[in-house]
């Protein structure tokens, strides 16, 4: 669409490359479908689904290096590494940046509008497009695709006991979790040496009878 030389083609080469931004971060959030929440998967705008992959992991939208090395001993690090691939991730600023500029395209003025827009420049468009179609394409050309290695913590729930896995981000003291079967909620809290401390958001009540010392765990 952008090399034809039409004019009245930009129009589906920016529809056609918003589209894009929308199938790589809707493809993104399916590598954390264990981590992502279900209320979540509604939502159609990238920014708010990569913002939700970045709750869940920091790395999320960061380019990434996978290498693999054979260690001489249990934890000590490996003389020679070997290159799997990389990784360019579609980032938050590439979305920012091009995702709603592309939309102004896309619509009809409103009537107000109208009045005090001018008219669209072809040749920005096209600009704007080349731009956003060349970010695009170090992301398709990665050689490995959503890498989602981390540590995880798991436990099952205290209110529903289904199983309730989280991702505990490198150099994070504490992290929030929330089961997806019942909402109840918890902190992590890391204890060093591989250990986490999972405490459930409750607290003890005291009965408000007279005469009863009964508590209730809420």
């Amino acid at each position: 669409e952008l090399l034809n030389g039409d004019d009245q083609r930009l129009k589906y080469a920016a529809l056609e490359l918003r589209m894009t931004i929308e199938s790589l971060a809707y493809d993104r959030a399916a590598s954390y479908k264990d981590e992502f929440p279900p209320s979540e998967y509604e939502t159609w705008q990238p920014k708010k689904v990569m913002q939700v992959l970045l709750d869940i992991d920091p790395h999320a939208a960061s380019d990434s290096t996978l290498r693999i090395g054979l260690e001489p001993s249990p934890g000590v690090a490996p003389e020679v590494m070997h290159d799997v691939g990389h990784e360019t991730a579609l980032s938050m600023a590439v979305i920012k940046r091009y995702y709603d500029a592309l939309g102004s395209y896309l619509h009809v003025p409103t009537l107000k509008q109208a009045r005090g827009v001018k008219p669209q420049d072809p040749a920005k468009l096209r600009m704007k497009c080349g731009e956003i179609a060349g970010a695009l394409e170090l992301v398709l050309a990665s050689s490995v695709y959503n890498i989602t290695l981390g540590s995880f913590a798991t436990i099952e729930c205290f209110n529903c006991e289904k199983p309730l896995r989280r991702r505990f981000p490198f150099g994070k003291e504490s992290v929030r979790a929330e089961c997806m079967e019942c909402n109840a909620g918890y902190t992590l809290i890391g204890l060093g040496n591989n250990q986490v401390e999972w405490k459930p958001h409750q607290r003890k009540l005291k009965c408000g009878g007279d005469k009863c010392l009964t508590e209730a765990l809420i």
